[in-house]
C-alpha cells in the first residue's frame, strides 16, 4: 500500500483542470509526492483515451529513478506501465503508458513527431531548473496545444518557480500549490575562515564543516559542490582523514550508473554514508538516510559570451531557491540539520532563483531546432525568458557558417541532416562532412567525446590538452589494452563515450572500421572553423583563431609546435584564452577545406626607409594571414591613401610649398579670421589636413613616394580650393605689399615665427615714414610696424605712428644721431620729406 503524501490531496484538482482547461500548473516543494504520485492518478482520467503520458525531467538520474519508483509502486517491472528513455539507454515495452524522458529526448520526438499523436498529456516536471531544453520543449508543446492538438494536455510542476508567471504564459492555466512532506531542519551558518580572517579553499571549509557535524550529528551526511574536481579532491582528504566507519560516495552526472547506485544504496548499520554531489540531488531524487546537509553555497554553470562565440564555466553562489532546495534534502526522512558555508547576511543578499540557461548559453542548437520547427523568429512563440537577440543573432551567424542556413537565413538541406541526430550543429556538421571524406568512424568518435566531459584527468595538475591521445586512449579503451600511467581515466564516462560512438554510427549508418587519427585537426576544423589558429611567433605559445582572438597553451607540449591547430577547448577568456584542448592543423587541410572562404587582399603601407608606398598580396582566412608576397601592381586610390596618412602623421609642411604658396595661404588665413570676408573657404592645417582627399587626393595619382611628391602640383591643388574672384579678393583686401610714404614697395609679413599674426608686420626704415601720421592698415587693422635704422636694424615697434612721433621719436632720435651723423634726422618728422635712400644728400633735405 503506498504511503499518502501531501499531494494526493490535491489530485482532484489537478484532475479536473486537466479535463476543463486542458493545462494546469503545479506547485509543490520536495516530498509532496508530485512527480511519482501524479502521473500515475491521471492514467485512468478518460480524456487520455489511453494515450500516453510523457514526463520530461531534468537529469537522467532523476529520469531513472522516478521511473524505477513508480514501477515499483505498481508492483511491476521498469518498462511495464513505466518506463523511461534517455540517451545511451531506454526501458520501454508494448504496454508502456508512462515515458520518462529527459528534455533532450523530448525535443527529438517532438521533432519527429509534431502532433505528438501517441500522447495524450506532457508533464513538465521540476520546471524551476530552466533547462534550455525545458523552455524549448515547453515552447514547441504550447504551440501544437494551440494550433494542431485540441486534446492535448500540458502539465507544468515547479518546486520555486513564479507559478503566476507560467499560468499567465499558459492562458491563464489553474494554479494548484500542495504543502510538502518534510522534518524540521536546523540551518546553522558557518562561513569559512582562517586565522586571518581570509576565505579558504572550498574543499578545506567542507572538511572542516564534515569536522563539526560528525561531533554534532547523527545520520548521513550529503555535501553539495560546484563540480567534479572538487568532489575528486574532496573525496581524496576525507578518505585519508575520516578513517574507518565513514563511506565516502560521490554522485554526479557522468557517473555510471553502478556507480550512483552506491550513493542510494541502504548503508551498512556500521558506516556513517557520505554523499559528495553536485546540484544533481538537489531535486527529484531522495538519498535515503540523509539527515545532514553540508553545502558549498557554490554551483558552476555555462556562460556564452556573443562577443567571443565562446562558452565558459563560471563557479557562481547558488540562488536562495537552491540553497533551500539542499537545505530541503536533510529533511526528507527525518529531522536534519543544514550547514551553510557562508553568512546569514550573506543569504540575503543571493539571488532569488537561478538564471534561466536561455540566458546565459550557446543558442546555436536551439536555433536550430527553432529553423526546423519552421520558425524564423523565435518571437512567435512563447517563452518565460524569450532568446536573447545578440545570442540568437550570433548562432544563426555560425548556422549560416557551417552552411545550415542559406544567406536569406533559411533552413538548407545540409541544416535539415544537422538537425536531426539531436548533436549540437557543430558536432552534427562534422560528422556529415566526415562522412563526405570517409572519415565518418572517425568524426562519430571526435563526437562522442565532445558530447561528453574529458574522462582523462592528470596527476599534480598537470594537463596534456593533446587530442591524439584522447583517441589513442579511446582505441585503447575499445581493444581492453592496457594503458599508460602518469593520468587517470574515468572508466564510467569513457564507457559513455564508447557507447555515445556506436549509436552515432547506428544513427549516421556508418559500418564499422578502424579510425586513424591523422585527419582529426582536419575533422574537428569543420566543427570549429573559428577556432582555428595560427601561430603568432617562435618565442612562446601563444595563438591567433580565425575569429581574431588570443588563445594560449599554458607550457610547452607536442601540440604548441604546431604552426597551425584547432583549438578545442577554451576558458572563454575574451581577450587571451588559455586551451585545455586542440588539435594539429596544418596549411594544407586549410587550403583544401577551405578554399572558398580564403581571401585574397592588397595591404598596402609606408615603408620608412624607402620612403615609398609599397604593397603585399596577402591571403587571408578570417584573421589569420596564411601567406604574403609582395604585389605586382598597386591599387592607386589605396597607395595615395596610405600616403596621405602619411602625409597626416608629418603634417602639411611636408608638402612641397613655395614661396608664393604659402603667402597666398597666410593671407587666406589672416582675412578668414578678420571677418570681413565670411564666405572665404578656410585653409588652415586642420581643416586642410581633414579633407586632403578632397583637395589633394586628385593631384597624387601616380605619386608613391616623398621623391615624387616634390613633382606634384601642389599649386593646382591647392588653388582647386579658391576660385579666381577669391584670390583676387585676397589679393586686394591682404595684399603681399603695401607702399609707404617714400614711395617704396615694401612686403607684408603675415605669419610669424610661432604661427599666423593677428597684425601682420611691415619692417620699415623709419627715414621712409617721415611725413605720416597714419599707420598703414590692411583688412581694417593697423599694421605692426617695425621701424628701421638706416642700417635696417630695429628701432622701435608700434601700432600707433602718430603717438610715436609725439612720444619716443625725440629719445630715438638721439641714439640715431649718435650711430648716424650723416644722416638726417629731423625735429618734426612730420613736417620732413620722407626719403628711401641709405646716404645723405643734402639736396633732398632743401638745403
Amino acid at each position: 500500500m503506498m504511503t499518502p503524501l501531501p499531494i494526493e490531496a490535491h489530485l482532484p484538482e489537478i484532475q479536473k483542470a486537466l479535463e476543463t482547461e486542458r493545462c494546469a500548473v503545479v506547485q509543490a516543494p520536495p516530498g509532496a509526492g508530485k512527480t511519482t504520485r501524479v502521473p500515475l492518478a491521471l492514467l485512468s482520467e478518460p480524456w487520455l483515451k489511453g494515450k500516453k503520458i510523457i514526463l520530461l525531467e531534468p537529469r537522467r538520474l532523476a529520469a531513472v529513478t522516478c521511473a524505477r519508483h513508480m514501477a515499483a509502486l505498481l508492483g511491476e517491472k521498469v518498462g511495464e506501465t513505466v518506463g523511461y528513455r534517455i540517451r545511451l539507454d531506454r526501458k520501454i515495452g508494448p504496454n508502456t503508458r508512462i515515458e520518462v524522458v529527459t528534455e533532450g529526448i523530448f525535443t527529438r520526438k517532438i521533432q519527429a513527431d509534431p502532433g505528438l499523436e501517441d500522447t495524450g498529456l506532457v508533464i513538465f516536471d521540476e520546471f524551476h531548473e530552466r533547462n534550455i531544453h525545458s523552455d524549448l520543449g515547453l515552447a514547441l508543446g504550447l504551440d501544437i496545444f494551440e494550433a494542431l492538438r485540441n486534446d492535448l494536455r500540458i502539465l507544468v510542476m515547479s518546486a520555486t518557480l513564479d507559478i503566476k508567471e507560467v499560468s499567465g504564459l499558459m492562458n491563464r492555466a489553474p494554479t494548484i500549490v500542495s504543502r510538502g512532506k518534510s522534518f524540521p531542519v536546523e540551518t546553522v551558518y558557518c562561513p569559512p575562515v582562517n586565522k586571518l580572517k581570509k576565505a579558504v579553499p572550498i574543499e578545506a571549509a567542507c572538511e572542516a564543516a564534515m569536522g563539526r557535524a560528525i561531533s554534532e550529528t547523527q545520520g548521513d551526511i550529503l555535501v553539495f559542490l560546484p563540480g567534479v574536481g572538487e568532489i575528486l579532491r574532496l573525496a581524496s582528504r576525507l578518505k585519508e582523514s575520516l578513517g574507518p566507519g565513514f563511506r565516502v560516495l560521490p554522485l554526479y552526472g557522468d557517473l555510471s550508473a553502478k556507480d550512483q547506485a552506491g550513493a542510494f544504496a541502504a548503508p551498512d548499520p556500521a558506516e556513517r554514508k557520505v554523499v559528495l554531489s553536485t546540484s544533481i540531488a538537489e531535486t527529484s531524487v531522495t538519498i535515503d538516510g540523509i539527515t545532514v546537509v553540508i553545502d558549498s553555497g557554490l554551483m558552476r554553470v555555462p556562460r556564452f559570451s556573443p562577443g567571443t562565440g565562446m562558452t565558459r564555466l563560471e563557479t557562481l553562489p547558488v540562488s536562495r531557491a537552491s540553497a533551500d532546495q539542499r537545505r530541503g534534502r536533510a529533511g526528507r526522512t527525518a529531522p536534519g540539520t543544514c550547514y551553510r558555508l557562508w553568512s546569514e547576511y550573506d543569504h540575503g543578499l543571493l539571488k532569488p532563483f537561478t538564471r534561466p540557461e536561455i540566458l546565459s548559453v550557446d543558442l546555436a542548437a536551439l536555433a536550430l531546432e527553432l529553423m526546423a520547427w519552421g520558425v524564423q523568429d523565435p518571437g512567435t512563440l512563447k517563452w518565460l525568458d524569450p532568446p536573447d537577440p545578440a545570442a540568437y543573432d550570433q548562432a544563426k551567424a555560425l548556422l549560416k557558417d557551417l552552411g545550415a542556413l542559406d544567406e536569406e537565413g533559411r533552413l538548407t538541406g545540409h541544416g535539415k541532416k544537422m538537425a536531426g541526430f539531436g548533436l549540437h550543429p557543430r558536432l552534427a556538421h562534422m560528422v556529415l562532412k566526415g562522412m563526405e571524406k570517409g572519415q565518418g568512424v572517425l568524426a562519430c568518435r571526435l563526437a562522442a567525446f565532445l558530447n561528453e566531459r574529458d574522462f582523462l584527468s592528470f596527476d599534480r595538475g598537470e594537463a596534456d590538452p593533446d587530442m591524439g591521445l584522447r583517441l589513442l586512449l579511446m582505441e585503447a579503451g575499445r581493444q581492453e589494452k592496457p594503458v599508460e600511467k602518469g593520468w587517470k581515466i574515468h572508466g564510467g564516462v569513457l564507457k559513455r563515450i564508447l557507447e555515445s560512438e556506436k549509436k552515432l554510427m547506428r544513427d549516421f549508418h556508418i559500418p564499422p572500421t578502424r579510425p586513424g587519427i591523422e585527419k582529426a585537426g582536419a575533422l574537428l576544423a569543420q566543427a570549429y572553423p573559428d577556432r582555428i589558429a595560427k601561430k603568432r611567433n617562435t618565442k612562446d605559445h601563444t595563438f591567433l583563431t580565425a575569429s581574431g582572438k588570443g588563445v594560449f597553451f599554458d607550457g610547452h607540449g607536442s601540440v604548441s609546435l604546431h604552426e597551425y591547430i584547432v583549438a578545442v577547448h577554451l576558458d572563454g577568456n575574451p581577450r587571451n584564452a588559455r586551451i585545455y584542448l586542440a588539435a594539429p592543423f596544418s596549411r594544407e587541410d586549410l587550403e583544401e577545406a577551405f578554399e572558398d572562404r580564403l581571401k585574397t587582399e592588397q595591404a598596402l603601407f609606408f615603408d620608412k626607409k624607402t620612403g615609398s608606398v609599397k604593397a603585399m598580396e596577402r591571403i587571408l582566412f578570417g584573421a589569420i594571414l596564411v601567406d604574403e608576397r609582395p604585389a605586382a601592381h598597386l591599387d592607386p586610390d589605396q597607395a595615395s591613401a596610405v600616403l596621405m596618412e602619411e602625409i597626416r602623421k608629418r603634417g602639411l609642411s611636408c608638402l612641397p610649398w613655395t614661396q608664393k604658396l604659402t603667402s597666398l595661404r597666410d593671407r587666406a588665413c589672416f582675412l578668414k579670421t578678420s571677418g570681413i570676408f565670411p564666405g572665404l573657404p578656410d585653409v588652415s592645417d586642420p581643416v586642410l589636413e581633414e579633407t586632403l582627399e578632397t583637395w589633394l587626393s586628385p593631384f597624387l595619382s601616380g605619386i608613391l613616394s616623398w621623391k615624387e611628391l616634390e613633382r606634384m602640383d601642389l599649386e593646382a591643388a591647392f588653388l582647386s580650393l579658391l576660385s579666381w574672384e577669391v584670390q583676387k579678393k585676397i589679393d586686394t583686401q591682404a595684399p603681399t605689399h603695401v607702399t609707404v610714404p617714400s614711395g617704396s614697395r615694401l612686403p607684408v609679413n603675415y605669419r610669424g615665427d610661432h604661427g599666423l599674426l593677428e597684425s601682420p608686420v611691415l619692417a620699415v626704415r623709419l627715414q621712409e615714414m617721415f611725413g605720416s601720421r597714419t599707420t598703414p592698415k590692411i583688412a581694417g587693422r593697423a599694421l605692426t610696424l617695425h621701424l628701421l635704422s638706416p642700417a635696417g636694424r630695429p628701432v622701435q615697434i608700434t601700432r600707433d605712428l602718430e603717438s610715436f612721433w609725439k612720444n619716443a621719436y625725440a629719445e630715438v632720435k638721439k641714439d640715431l644721431m649718435g650711430r648716424y651723423p650723416k644722416h638726417f634726422w629731423p625735429e618734426n618728422p612730420l613736417d620732413a620729406v620722407p626719403t628711401n635712400r641709405i646716404k645723405r644728400k643734402d639736396k633732398d633735405y632743401g638745403n
